[in-house]
This record gives structure tokens, sequence and C-alpha cells, in this order.
């Protein structure tokens, strides 16, 4: 098995193109993508990927708490309280502006990841 170098998920070794985040992977000058940090809610995880996108950085964020879908339905039992947690991913090169960006457009929504 390999993994895909963007979101680390198990797929095929003959597998071109990522089956969780659409990573091109026939495309051998692809860069090394970095968690830069984390935002709480779906809403702002998708302005999020907005902004970095509209300042033409790449970035791909993924849910780590359970949640899915385009309204963020968690998988969670509804008795459990606890809170969702995005995680966004940006190639290196891009690390420092897309966090940057991030910090100063979510504020207090934004968990800068320490290196």
């Amino acid at each position: 098995m390999a993994y895909c170098p963007v979101c680390k998920s198990e797929i095929d070794a003959d597998a071109t193109t990522c089956y969780i985040c659409g990573t091109d992977l026939t495309d051998k000058t692809a860069s090394e993508w970095v968690v830069i940090g984390t935002v709480e809610d779906k809403l702002s995880a998708d302005f999020a990927k907005e902004t970095l996108t509209s300042c033409n950085i790449p970035a791909v964020v993924f849910s780590r708490s359970g949640f899915f879908g385009s309204i963020g339905l968690p998988l969670n039992p509804f008795y459990k309280s606890s809170t969702s947690e995005f995680e966004v991913s940006v190639p290196r090169q891009f690390r420092d502006e897309a966090a940057d960006t991030l910090e100063m457009t979510l504020g207090d929504k934004w968990q800068r990841k320490d290196d």
C-alpha cells in the first residue's frame, strides 16, 4: 500500500488520484504538504479554504473530529459534547504566508500549529 503525500490516507499503489483529498498522484513535482493549524467549526473551515484559494495558496481542509459532508454532520454520539476540529494543510513553501493570512482573517477561530 501507498500513502497520499497530502492527507496521508492509505491508497492503492497504482492510484492516480487520492480517493480522500483528490491530490493528483502522477505529479512528481508536487511539494510536501504540512498542517499549519486548526479551526473549530465548519463555517470557519470553509472560510479558511476559500480565503487561501483566493490568495492563490493551495489548501486542503480535513475534519479530524468525526464531521463529514457539506453540512458537518457529527458522527459522535449526540449526548457527548465535544468540539469539532478541522486541520488546514498547505504546501510547505506557503506555510508562513497562509498562517499569517488566516490569523488576520479568522482571529480567535484560528489555532496556529506550533513548529
